[in-house]
């Protein structure tokens, strides 16, 4: 695993190669095939199951790059996974750093209503998990309800007056049966209308949970992918990519948009949180993992793959 101190430069001195999935070993990226079980070369023993994921763990937050996602399509609407209520306030409080949870306002889905209060709180902050994603309406592929993304996510008072609208929209429309090429359009003039509009302050979203699984790269395609990315989001509208440039050509750091370059009225800058505070949420969410690995197969990331039932 890469040292934790020294200078950042030392530090991520490891990081000349771009990681894969198929490359990345204790001292770096190596080509160890993903759950190979090397041997220990001072040994000569197997490695255990436990020792080689937490190896995997280290390895990929010590990098900074975090590469235990899995990539699958979005499953069919009508196959619609609910999320368990305890699970689901779990979730919504990991997106928020630990200070911030006791008083925060927590909003659940509810299946015929869409959100609403489960919790009120009395610090400015409010956090729910997002089933809904509206980073798609900028794109022109044909869009469709997924019925597995899981985007838990935090705003502060500037952000729940503009960014979480959206959601809450999105959502309720498609309980009330609104079809999705329809809720697509709507998303679409609400935004060009000025119904939707951007902050004229600065403000913070919190991403800090385990897990979230959402568009991977919502300009180009409705493919969706599970990872553990712990970061916060600065609200940043109308910053294109393209001008901007790479920040970081590992993805630590960048812009998030809504299907094209300019990231929109709702854009966010994101930067991933340090190692040894990635590898902490990691540690300190190994039972919610694992809970929500035997939930559905999409929910699992591969240092909590298991088998479930279909």
């Amino acid at each position: 695993m890469a040292s934790t101190s020294g200078t950042p430069q030392e530090r991520f001195a490891h990081l000349k190669r771009k990681p894969t999935l198929s490359n990345f070993g204790r001292n770096g990226w190596t080509g160890w095939p993903l759950f190979w079980k090397p041997k220990n070369k001072n040994r000569n023993k197997t490695m255990t199951e436990n020792s080689l994921r937490s190896l995997l763990r280290r390895a990929i937050v010590a990098a900074g790059c975090f590469s235990l996602f899995a990539l699958t399509n979005p499953a069919l609407a009508e196959d619609f996974v609910e999320l368990p209520q305890d699970l689901e306030i779990e979730l919504a409080l990991s997106a928020l750093p630990e200070e911030l949870r006791a008083d925060a306002t927590v909003y659940v889905r509810d299946p015929k209503k869409g959100f609403v209060v489960h919790r009120q709180g009395s610090n400015d902050w409010t956090t729910f998990v997002a089933r809904t994603s509206v980073r798609f309406f900028q794109a022109d592929w044909e869009y469709a309800y997924p019925s597995d993304q899981l985007i838990p996510m935090a705003h502060d008072r500037v952000g729940q007056a503009h960014h979480v609208i959206p959601y809450f929209d999105i959502e309720r429309m498609r309980i009330e049966g609104v079809s999705a090429a329809e809720v697509k359009k709507i998303i679409r003039q609400r935004y060009a209308d000025g119904t939707y509009t951007a902050p004229k302050q600065g403000g913070m979203s919190y991403m800090f949970a385990p897990i979230l699984r959402a568009y991977k790269e919502p300009a180009k395609s409705d493919l969706l992918h599970t990872v553990s990315f712990p970061h916060h989001m600065p609200y940043a509208p109308h910053m294109n990519a393209a001008k901007v440039g790479a920040m970081d050509p590992y993805g630590r750091s960048g812009i998030l948009n809504h299907g094209s370059n300019d990231s929109g009225a709702h854009g966010y800058m994101y930067f991933l949180v340090q190692p040894d505070q990635a590898e902490a949420i990691l540690a300190s969410y190994s039972d919610l993992l694992t809970k929500l690995c035997k939930l559905h197969s999409n929910w699992c990331l591969p240092d909590t793959q298991q088998p479930t039932k279909e």
